[in-house]
């Protein structure tokens, strides 16, 4: 049995009344490797590659996504390598047997991600890619 995780990428955003606010956009499933040293590896090293800016110059060289949802698009290009294992799943998807969920989120210049163990209830990584490469790397 494989150990499934959630990947929940956020939008973030100041409403009408200067309340800011954040949801979650899509979520990408994980059948297998859900786990801190395996899929929370595997997207930080991912992510720790990418600048999210807001508009591209034609001659970019940096490994940029242009927006949240532009980065979240290469996100799933990049996992999906066949049928199974990775599925595109409702936003708000919860209850697949998941044993962990991972928030994608971009924070002023930053993209941070936030690990939650659902089984223990609890949060177990908050911070940027490369801090979460240093951890697992530790670990493994």
């Amino acid at each position: 049995m494989g150990t499934r995780s959630l990947t929940r990428v956020i939008r973030k955003w100041e409403d009408d009344f200067g309340d800011k606010r954040r949801e979650p956009f899509t979520t990408m499933y994980r059948q297998m490797d859900g786990y801190l040293e395996g899929h929370g590896n595997d997207l930080a090293e991912f992510l720790s590659q990418f600048t999210v800016v807001n508009g591209m110059k034609l001659n970019e060289t940096r490994k940029i996504a242009n927006g949240i949802d532009c980065l979240a698009a290469q996100m799933f290009a990049h996992f999906k390598d066949g049928p199974g294992n990775i599925y595109c799943m409702h936003p708000s998807a919860q209850d697949c047997g998941e044993e962990y969920i991972y928030e994608i989120e971009k924070d002023g210049e930053s993209i941070l991600i936030t690990v939650y163990d659902v089984w223990n209830s609890k949060e177990i990584f908050h911070g940027t890619p490369e801090k979460l490469l240093e951890e697992t790397s530790v670990s493994s």
